[in-house]
């Protein structure tokens, strides 16, 4: 049976009512270099509003306004329409890019234009990486109480701006409001842990009748960020306030394809009061990275995006001696038992496979079918055919666009090819019309069946709202199956029975699992434990940053 899908939707064949949001901390793929696959976050909104960005080639400031209605401090940027002129963020200023080369932001429903972003001269990235460095050494001789006390003044900042990050996540990135609004939730929460963990820098001390040796945590210097699109605030919060509390300066070069939040989060550092030097923002392609990374002054790379993407980050930064950490691609396998609740595992699979447009490095976009499961998808066909595709600010929406029209075409492109290599579409997202938005990047949940692991559909990270299934006959066979795929981001098993469970905790070779639910990303203090290709160097959250943004130095003194 093959479902060809079209801007009508199929009735739900399943009783209970289908949430897409997930999980709002999933991660993404970078933009750096061209070809690079990426991940969006694309769920309804019945919210619309002032548009974000400035024209204004001088400084910009940040007014707040109160509330009639309430009182409380609302955020408003007084800023005009798009199309705008992104501005880079140098020692607490922001200006326009000397560049002659330019790049445009494009609605991913609309194909409307709503920005120009620069490809940073080189003389402008030279100058971020100095003012960092120059303000390094007075920013790290501030107490941790005093740089503690600089992030929690952020915190307020940003909850004054709640509305504006949620408008510019948006409008720039597709995010329904319900989205947009756990974003920003994850990103307040990813502060309050970087501000309440800060005994992870206590050092160890040691004594005897006449030495004593301790080793102290310094800051590295100064720290270049790189971010992907699709958590444009969430994801540039895991790091920042971890390097700045430990001392240090940052750079962040965030995604292209969504340099309003990334400004927007400048302007909030700004106005919390942080000094000039210690924040600055560069935009730019894969050409401004790579300037980035030449530069001597830079001693630390932080960086989540695509496997291409990030290994060329690694390879620059090992060769020049750099601290890195990469979180790259994943491709995520859901094991399902035959005495897993049908309905309960359909939904959760179907969330998890085409929420965000699959555009989620944690989606979960393979399904192996232990036993007779495979009889369930035909009723995961229905379900997944009854999810409403179009623009995320659209009332019902639950799958939006993919971020650019070459990414859609990528997707498109991989299902292609699996036909051709003898795989079966039984739900087809092809071509997919929303006639509202007839240029609108879209791609319907799709459903590959009769899929061999040699499949490129399945070697690969299709990122797009594709899911492959594979039949198997035993819990064994499908652990082995997941365990020799080169990625390592995360698996989810779908049971009844707390011995299978245990089995597949023991066995998985995978950094993130999830038992009855789709793999979720870290929150808080709970650390990434990606493994195989899927992260290099370090990874991110929990206790790492403090590892990762700090230097040890052991010290011994005789005294006599």
């Amino acid at each position: 049976m093959v479902v060809q899908r079209s801007g009508t939707a199929v009735a739900t064949v399943l009783e209970q009512p289908l949430s897409l949001v997930v999980d709002s901390n999933d991660d993404t793929a970078g933009d750096y270099p061209p070809n690079h696959r990426h991940r969006n976050k694309r769920l309804r909104s019945d919210e619309t509003g002032t548009r974000l960005g400035t024209s204004d080639p001088s400084r910009v400031t940040v007014p707040l306004k109160q509330s009639a209605s309430t009182g409380a401090s609302t955020s408003t940027m007084a800023l005009p329409t798009p199309p705008t002129t992104t501005q880079n963020l140098i020692n607490n200023e922001f200006g326009v890019s000397k560049t002659r080369v330019w790049m445009k932001v494009l609605d991913p429903a609309s194909q409307k234009l709503l920005a120009r972003v620069p490809d940073s001269t080189p003389a402008e990235i030279q100058k971020a990486v100095t003012v960092a460095d120059a303000a390094q050494t007075a920013w790290a001789s501030l107490p941790i109480s005093k740089r503690k006390a600089m992030l929690f003044s952020l915190l307020g900042v940003l909850q004054q701006h709640t509305v504006d990050f949620q408008q510019s996540l948006q409008l720039e990135v597709g995010k329904t409001l319900q989205d947009a609004e756990s974003e920003f939730e994850r990103g307040i929460d990813a502060i309050h842990t970087a501000c309440s963990a800060t005994a992870e820098m206590n050092g160890k001390h040691w004594t005897t009748n006449s030495t004593e040796t301790y080793t102290i945590h310094q800051p590295v210097g100064v720290c270049v960020i790189i971010t992907p699109f699709n958590f444009p605030f969430m994801i540039p919060l895991w790091s920042i306030p971890y390097a700045v509390i430990t001392g240090n300066t940052v750079v962040l070069k965030p995604s292209e394809k969504a340099p309003s939040t990334a400004n927007l989060l400048g302007r909030c550092f700004v106005q919390a009061g942080f000094p000039p030097g210690v924040i600055n923002i560069i935009h730019g392609s894969s050409v401004t990275v790579d300037k980035l990374l030449s530069q001597p002054l830079v001693s630390a790379v932080s960086f989540v995006g695509s496997e291409l993407a990030g290994e060329r980050v690694y390879e620059h930064a090992k060769a020049t001696r750099k601290r890195i950490q990469v979180e790259v691609s994943g491709k995520n396998h859901g094991i399902v038992l035959e005495d897993a609740s049908k309905t309960k595992t359909l939904y959760a699979i179907a969330g998890s496979a085409f929420g965000a447009a699959g555009q989620r490095c944690m989606a979960l976009s393979v399904m192996l079918c232990v036993g007779s499961t495979k009889e369930w998808i035909d009723d995961l066909v229905q379900l997944a055919g009854s999810l409403k595709v179009g623009c995320g600010s659209d009332p019902g929406t639950e799958v939006g666009p993919l971020i650019t029209a070459a990414a859609k075409e990528r997707v498109e492109d991989m299902i292609d090819l699996a036909e051709a290599e003898g795989a079966e579409v039984v739900l087809d997202g092809r071509r997919y019309c929303v006639p509202e938005y007839p240029e609108g990047n879209f791609v319907g949940p799709t459903i590959i069946t009769k899929v061999q692991t040699s499949m490129q559909c399945y070697q690969d990270e299709i990122f797009g709202p594709v899911l492959v299934c594979i039949e198997v006959d035993t819990l064994d066979e499908a652990i082995e199956i997941a365990n020799e795929n080169r990625y390592g981001n995360g698996c989810s098993l779908f049971t009844t029975d707390p011995v299978h469970a245990q089995t597949f905790q023991r066995k998985i070779n995978i950094g993130q699992i999830g038992i009855n639910v789709p793999v979720l990303a870290a929150s808080g203090p709970v650390a990434r434990t990606a493994n195989k290709d899927s992260f290099l160097g370090d990874n991110e959250c929990g206790r790492s940053p403090w590892q990762f943004f700090t230097m040890p130095k052991t010290v011994t003194a005789l005294w006599r």
